[in-house]
């Protein structure tokens, strides 16, 4: 165990134990929320996502649009289609599906190599972080986040950025890899979402939630019955009602509403 106290993010807890180590970086965890984090955190992360990081993206763009399509649904379950931003968007796919079904998307995305890629492609897809991108409060109507939260440097002060260019009621949608699954507590070391040096941070529900907390969101659900209707809702219905039930993926996902 090291002596040397970090601050936990979300709970502002002192965190000295060290939960593993894997080539050659500490991973720590809170002991109250649970919270696990890369300490010190590592640098120039941006630099990994160069061309050839989305090679794998590129090769399973049907799987990525037919992917968007099943999120999508299940988003309009509880919101109809409007402004939607999605953070770290990559080479814009989700972006694709979501103006398919008739939103008015854009994103942004850390690597130039992918937004322009994406703009490329007729997308509204800007560079940058969120916190240096300045968009006018309550910009978005839905903001998703898939595979971005483990990845930013201080997921409290991005959250809060998050809740400001949402309009009042809007809704948050994240996807982050889940600490608290039985497959991390098997696989430690070997678990597949375990990167150290670019996975910053990794929650589990304990720890997530709070986050929305602080941050102006309350946490929703999903609803099993009724919902939103429109073409595809009752499968949409099913299938969140199935992963309530039976947690098999590894990544979870929350939803928060804005107070």
């Amino acid at each position: 165990m090291d002596n040397e106290l970090i601050t936990c993010n979300v709970c502002g807890s002192d965190v000295s134990k060290i939960l593993l180590t894997k080539n050659g970086h500490d991973v720590y965890q809170c002991g109250k929320c649970g919270l696990a984090f890369t300490w010190p955190q590592p640098q120039a992360i941006a630099d990994q996502y160069d061309a050839s990081y989305f090679d794998l993206y590129r090769r399973r763009r049907g799987f990525r649009l037919k992917r968007g399509d099943t999120r999508l649904k299940q988003i309009e379950l509880m919101k109809q289609p409007g402004k939607l931003l999605d953070i770290g968007c990559s080479l814009g796919y989700f972006i694709e599906a979501a103006n398919a079904r008739g939103w008015d998307a854009s994103g942004i995305e850390i690597s130039p190599h992918a937004s322009e890629e994406a703009r490329q492609m007729g997308l509204d897809a800007r560079t940058g972080v969120l916190e240096d991108a300045r968009y006018d409060d309550g910009s978005f109507d839905c903001v998703t986040m898939w595979d971005v939260l483990e990845h930013v440097p201080d997921p409290t002060k991005h959250m809060l950025e998050v809740n400001r260019i949402l309009s009042d009621g809007g809704l948050v949608v994240i996807g982050t890899p889940n600490l608290g699954h039985s497959r991390f507590k098997a696989q430690r070391e070997n678990w597949r979402h375990l990167k150290p040096a670019e996975h910053i941070f990794y929650f589990m529900e304990s720890s997530i939630s709070p986050l929305l907390g602080k941050t102006g969101f309350d946490v929703v659900y999903l609803p099993l019955f009724g919902g939103r209707s429109f073409q595809g809702s009752v499968g949409a219905a099913i299938r969140s009602g199935i992963s309530r039930l039976v947690q098999l993926n590894d990544v979870m996902t929350i939803y928060g509403v804005k107070r």
